[in-house]
């Protein structure tokens, strides 16, 4: 049996997405279990490979803590996408779970809705105050990972963006002097509000494959790649047209029910309709 189990686990470790596929076809309950059973990092690993829908149903069926746990080590916003899956409960249970960081980077994205651009912004990114020392910065990339590891983000004493700079500076700078000597422009910012069609139209793309995101405040929330700007607005697509055709098939099972009403009650009208002779 240990033979077999390490087997699961060598799979699990160099092909999560084939682990994936398969627990996606069993019951919630029995793929929670061996989810459960892995070590957490193939656990994270397994999740994160899986279908969100299928993902949700077996967090499901765990401990709110392994499920807090899970979701506080899982890309946010693919852990976002798990949680739009459960009920409104369920998600602020586990949010209150989660690790504090992760659970703020996951709120932000369930904020807003699937057609704009909020809901598909990366929030894992450096973000410190222009006051802030070289020697802040450096150690703050040392404690965490971060999607963008290349650039670190400035913001004022409002938490407004005011530039980036680059990490091939921050690492030759001076530890003692600070960010703001060394800032340079960042891309125009679009709002979180934006409509996903509206942004992926918008002429700051012609000089930069990503953009900064700002909430109603502008205050720097996180950054949106035009690569998954063109995979959220065609998921929002394909989505939409899904339910547009469900719709069309529900109207039109509607239709004919209705109508099939409509002969079975004339038809028994008629039946039972007193005849009249001619003459009467």
């Amino acid at each position: 049996m240990a033979d077999k189990f390490d087997l699961v686990l060598e799979i699990a470790a160099t092909h999560p997405q084939v682990v994936a596929r398969y627990l996606e076809e069993y019951a919630p309950a029995s793929a929670s279990s061996l989810i459960d059973a892995v070590p957490d990092a193939m656990s994270t690993k397994i999740i994160q490979s899986m279908l969100p829908y299928h993902a949700a149903k077996c967090l499901g069926h765990l401990s709110d803590e392994a499920a807090a746990g899970y979701l506080s080590h899982l890309e946010s916003r693919f852990a976002a996408s798990i949680l739009r899956h459960m009920r409104d409960t369920t998600q602020r249970k586990l949010l209150g779970t989660m690790s504090p960081q992760a659970a703020a980077r996951v709120a932000i994205l369930l904020r807003y809705s699937h057609a704009v651009v909020g809901a598909w912004l990366n929030p894992t990114i450096l973000v410190l105050p222009s006051t802030s020392r070289i020697a802040e910065a450096k150690a703050r990339i040392a404690a965490d990972s971060y999607a963008d590891y290349h650039r670190v983000y400035v913001v004022n004493a409002e938490n407004r963006p005011i530039g980036l700079v680059q990490m091939f500076h921050l690492l030759q700078a001076d530890e003692s002097r600070q960010l703001s000597e060394y800032v340079e422009p960042l891309p125009t910012p679009l709002p979180a509000n934006m409509s996903l069609d509206l942004a992926l139209e918008h002429e700051s793309w012609r000089n930069s494959d990503y953009l900064p995101i700002v909430d109603r405040q502008g205050q720097l929330i996180g950054i949106l790649r035009y690569a998954d700007l063109r995979s959220a607005t065609a998921k929002v697509q394909s989505r939409t047209t899904e339910e547009d055709l469900s719709g069309t098939l529900m109207d039109l099972a509607e239709t004919c029910y209705l109508g099939l009403a409509d002969v079975i009650n004339t038809s028994l009208a008629s039946e039972h309709a007193p005849v009249v002779k001619e003459g009467s």
